[in-house]
């Protein structure tokens, strides 16, 4: 078996087959793969002359390029009854760089690994089609892969909008070789187009689930949003604006809780439940009664807040999100300049990025330390994806992945967050 073949087969099984809903094809269940498509057709998706298609095992047909074996349309069938395939296709439906295509079977979604492969995948019933093109020399491989998996979808009697049915002139296909199975299928089992929403196998509830968001409402997006997440014990909250212009902006607040050593000058924080020598430290300066000046780990010009004062350089719905202050051990002697004791604002710089802060310093030495730094981008869409794309390009896009009832989900790739909508509260001071 051919080296290719061995990683295609690897692509093939990162996606857990599944299918939604209890149909039946119009084959048996053990369908012939290589009946799909014809070895025309793959080398119009190929762009160069292609062998026949063969068996690699009971639902694998692989047609293989004359000139370069590594170039291929692979056709792979799942059909075994009795297996429940939802989680795993819903799970593909969800991921980042997933497109849906509608009205093609009871669902159907394409994969792209740029340059050289592209995979389409679509429901029928309780069965599941993975079509692939792998090649370096085709022109698109998203709309070869589309092409045949059309035709493919067709034969194997599955559900196709007249608008996603391509022209006869896009591929040379044999009709007395290959007998078109839409026509056999049973009209109970001819569905509506493919509707974005994950199907559930738990009771039924008033919720549709999550949906992928490549078509999302950009309308519905304008509001403000909140989340948060721990790291630990350390607290991160979250504030999304989305103005009707598809701008945003976006906020987020670190808390941290730590004991202050702070005299002649000098000053070093330890961060609750952090390494030992990870503290943050520097010098300060008080010029004025109600003002100081720090550097090091943290600088900026610090002002006074009086008793229950909110700050000014927070928004109101993200301060009120933070949690009430803490009592922190204290296990050895710390002694803190009674100039410094209170809280205090300030804009400056934090890890080489500016940033605005809320520092409460108390007397035992407990202190707490609010960061927030904002990132402003507008709303795009990519790939059918909506991304969050920020003015600067050296920060990450962040794309909505999957919306839900009361909200949505965004990824960077490395992290998910969930967002739902802020509904304003009446105003209840906290203690500082």
């Amino acid at each position: 078996m051919s080296r290719w073949f061995s990683f295609g087969s690897l692509c093939l099984s990162s996606l857990t087959l599944i299918s939604c809903g209890n149909g039946a094809s119009p084959f048996a269940w053990d369908t012939n793969p290589c009946q799909l498509i014809t070895a025309a057709e793959a080398e119009a998706a190929l762009g160069e002359p292609a062998q026949e298609g063969q068996r690699a095992d009971s639902k694998t047909c692989i047609f293989k390029s004359v000139r370069d074996s590594a170039n291929a349309v692979t056709v792979q069938v799942e059909e075994a009854p009795g297996v429940d395939r939802r989680a795993g296709f819903n799970k593909e439906r969800l991921r980042r760089d997933s497109v849906l295509i509608a009205g093609l079977g009871d669902g159907a979604v394409r994969i792209d690994s740029p340059p050289s492969l592209s995979r389409l995948t679509f429901l029928r019933g309780e069965n599941l089609v993975t079509v692939m093109v792998s090649s370096i020399h085709a022109a698109d491989l998203q709309a070869s892969v589309m092409t045949i998996g059309k035709r493919a979808a067709e034969r194997y009697g599955a559900t196709v909008a007249l608008s996603q049915i391509p022209p006869s002139s896009t591929v040379t296909a044999s009709s007395d070789a290959m007998p078109d199975r839409q026509t056999t299928s049973s009209p109970a089992l001819r569905t509506s187009p493919v509707a974005v929403t994950q199907t559930r196998s738990v009771e039924q509830t008033g919720s549709t689930g999550p949906s992928k968001a490549s078509t999302a409402d950009l309308s519905a997006l304008v509001g403000t949003w909140q989340a948060h997440t721990m790291q630990g014990t350390t607290r991160h909250n979250y504030l999304l604006e989305i103005a009707p212009t598809q701008t945003w902006t976006l906020s987020s607040l670190t808390q941290f809780d730590g004991v202050l050593d702070a005299a002649s000058g000098r000053w070093s924080l330890d961060r609750a439940n952090s390494f030992k020598g990870q503290s943050w430290k520097g010098t300060y300066l008080t010029a004025q009664p109600d003002s100081f000046s720090s550097t090091g780990s943290l600088q900026g010009t610090w002002t006074r807040l009086a008793a229950d004062q909110p700050p000014s350089k927070i928004p109101a719905e993200l301060w009120s999100q933070r949690k009430n202050t803490t009592s922190v051990p204290i296990f050895q002697l710390k002694s803190v300049d009674d100039a410094l004791v209170g809280t205090w604002e300030s804009t400056g710089t934090y890890a080489g990025g500016p940033a605005s802060f809320v520092w409460t310093i108390k007397a035992s030495a407990a202190s707490d330390l609010f960061i927030m730094d904002q990132t402003r981008g507008t709303l795009v869409t990519k790939g059918g994806v909506t991304q969050l794309q920020p003015l600067q390009k050296r920060q990450r896009s962040i794309g909505i992945v999957a919306v839900q009832d009361d909200g949505f989900t965004t990824s960077d790739g490395k992290s998910s967050l969930r967002w739902t909508r802020l509904v304003p509260q009446p105003d209840s001071p906290q203690p500082l």
